[in-house]
């Protein structure tokens, strides 16, 4: 007895799987005889798809509150003498250099961030001026530029003092945002500002010419001049262009009575020229030698 090939096949109706093989029944080895026998076998293993199914209720135990009272932190503004660690300065002359600081004291560490924004300065009179947005960017690198922020709780920068042209006292308005520190954070996060441009003076603000500050009573700028002309506008003329050129837009003429007269005081200079001629050759014409000498 052999068996023959064997052979395999998936089926999806009835799901499932066919063996095909044939048995072959010899009665020699050597020879096919009458009594020999081929059985062509079939068989098919059903695939069995059963699903089990368990509903499981679960509840999640109600969470657990825990409070802790936090007292808010204590923030000051500090007018310091050149640096985070100068004295403080109460009287300042125009033009001294000055540290802006603004720090909050808390009893917990690594709590809270800090944010100094919506500066404003004051005469007192109603005139403001704004230094800082409400995202805390400096909008005039020569009033006050970004702030610095050494610690979570800590801003400041150094800048010149400077007043208004008629006061003697400046005050600044000044917002400080408190938050809490988001949890697993080394730093606080700071504001990303842009290099502040030079303020436009405009007619609207020519009184608010900040220039530099004398008595201070809550924050601080740098030096400004609003008279900088840019290089660009800045015109290099040779001796001829500074003596003898004249232009148009600088006379209160038309361009008419500009050309009448250029050429009257040529003409005005050829007569004078012609008559000083005249003189200088009279006194040089031998008749006059003779009457002198005749009248001597």
């Amino acid at each position: 007895m052999q068996y023959l090939r064997q052979i395999q096949k998936n089926t999806t109706s009835p799901r499932g799987l066919f063996l095909y093989t044939n048995v072959v029944v010899a009665f020699n080895p050597e020879f096919l005889t009458k009594n020999d026998r081929v059985f062509k076998v079939q068989c098919f293993y059903m695939e069995m798809e059963r699903r089990i199914q368990k509903e499981i209720q679960i509840s999640m135990p109600p969470p657990t509150m825990h409070s802790k009272q936090l007292n808010m932190p204590v923030c000051k503004y500090e007018v310091l003498d050149g640096s985070p660690t100068g004295p403080p300065v109460y009287f300042a002359t125009v033009g001294q250099m000055v540290y802006h600081k603004w720090t909050c004291d808390t009893e917990h560490e690594n709590t809270f961030c800090m944010l100094v924004h919506s500066c404003f300065v004051d005469d007192g009179n109603g005139q403001r001026v704004q230094l800082l947005n409400e995202k805390g960017c400096a909008l005039d690198k020569y009033l006050l530029t970004n702030l610095e922020y050494p610690t979570d709780l800590m801003a400041g920068r150094e800048a010149h003092v400077y007043k208004y042209a008629d006061r003697d006292n400046m005050y600044f308005d000044c917002q400080i945002s408190i938050t809490v520190k988001e949890p697993g954070l080394d730093y606080c996060d700071v504001p990303s500002c842009p290099d502040p441009p030079r303020r436009r003076r405009s007619n609207s603000i020519a009184a608010e010419n900040t220039t530099m500050a004398a008595e201070i009573d809550y924050e601080d700028t740098e030096i400004v001049s609003d008279y900088i002309i840019p290089n660009d506008d800045i015109i290099s003329l040779n001796w001829i262009q500074r003596n003898f050129d004249m232009r148009i837009s600088e006379l209160c003429m038309t361009a008419m009575g500009t050309t009448v007269l250029v050429f009257l005081n040529a003409f005005l200079f050829i007569i004078s020229l012609v008559f000083i001629m005249h003189v200088c050759c009279f006194r040089s014409s031998p008749k006059l030698d003779n009457i002198q000498s005749t009248m001597l």
